[in-house]
């Protein structure tokens, strides 16, 4: 899968949303300014193809963590920065809860228990793997249409279909509901489910770039985040 891809999947042609990257300190072709200040560099995007280059560029200039909004974000906000990105100063605005049109997905985020600002070992990675195989097939029971399925670079991410609430607080309380019980049904020793992605504005791994924490090691690698077919994780892994 494309970075360009990443759009088409969540998102319908002509909406919004905000890509976001962290760690960056200089200036590099792929963004206008200086990202010594803040570390941030951001823009929004209306289309795929613009979407997709502005992934890629960040990808190569090796963004230690790239991002966008899981959410449709409302269009003014593209005017903040036009399919194109920047270093963020001070005082550059994101997107706020209050920023995003609509919930639409309920994002479940499996992460191995590890000390913080280190990659997971492959070890740790297959424990996320096979909570998400449980959380899968219990989704499946109830109802569920099959879920956006990746590696997040260090964990799993199922992402599933909502119909759009319109209604924030509410979409938001739905969420936050939704991962309490998942948490409690399946979290391990091992394994978070993280209950803290309900809010609106949630930004989410940007799939086709790396999950760079800490220094890439042997046992700790980083590794590109990718869009996983389900039957293939179940089966092998």
């Amino acid at each position: 899968m494309k970075t360009s891809d990443v759009y088409n999947l969540f998102f319908e042609p002509g909406e919004v949303t905000e890509i976001r990257a962290f760690g960056l300190s200089k200036s590099n072709k792929a963004w206008e300014g200086w990202a010594g200040g803040t570390g941030i560099v951001y823009g929004y995007f209306d289309n795929a193809e613009d979407f997709g280059k502005a992934a890629a560029g960040l990808e190569a200039a090796k963004a230690p963590g790239v991002y966008f909004t899981l959410n449709p974000v409302i269009p003014d906000l593209l005017a903040r920065s036009a399919n194109r990105l920047q270093a963020a100063k001070a005082k550059s605005a994101s997107t706020s809860d209050k920023g995003i049109v609509c919930v639409r997905w309920l994002p479940i985020d499996l992460d191995p228990v590890r000390p913080a600002g280190i990659s997971s070992t492959d070890a740790e990675l297959k424990a996320a793997e096979g909570v998400a195989n449980k959380i899968y097939k219990w989704m499946d029971t109830l109802g569920w249409a099959k879920p956006v399925v990746a590696v997040s670079g260090n964990g799993v991410h199922l992402v599933y279909r909502l119909p759009d609430i319109a209604d924030l607080d509410a979409g938001s309380s739905n969420v936050r509901n939704a991962l309490r019980v998942l948490e409690e049904k399946f979290g391990t020793k091992k394994v978070n489910v993280d209950g803290t992605v309900f809010n609106p504005a949630r930004i989410w791994k940007l799939y086709g770039t790396t999950a760079r924490k800490g220094d890439h090691t042997e046992s700790r690698p980083h590794r590109v985040s990718f869009v996983k077919d389900m039957e293939r994780l179940m089966n092998n892994g």
